[in-house]
């Protein structure tokens, strides 16, 4: 799932609670286990898309390499080509 500020922003302010609760003493692992149970969707939409890709490349859809994507990428929306 492509992550959004709004979505950083949300688990920024979840951090920031368990942090006031004086929950500080998880992991930064455990932060994001407990994050993910708690928000399934953002694993579920991940899964949904990475199946739907291997379903594609299954069906004999060809994969592009990613040099050439990011190409293509920059050019489409007039980006600098990469540093």
């Amino acid at each position: 799932m492509p992550t959004n500020a709004s979505e950083l922003r949300d688990f920024h302010d979840f951090l920031s609670e368990k942090l006031s609760n004086g929950r500080a003493n998880l992991s930064p692992e455990q932060a994001v286990d407990e994050w993910r149970r708690l928000h399934p969707e953002s694993t579920t939409e991940d899964i949904k898309a990475i199946q739907e890709a291997l379903n594609d490349l299954a069906g004999g859809e060809t994969a592009m390499e990613f040099e050439k994507f990011d190409r293509e990428f920059r050019k489409r929306h007039k980006l600098p080509a990469k540093p």
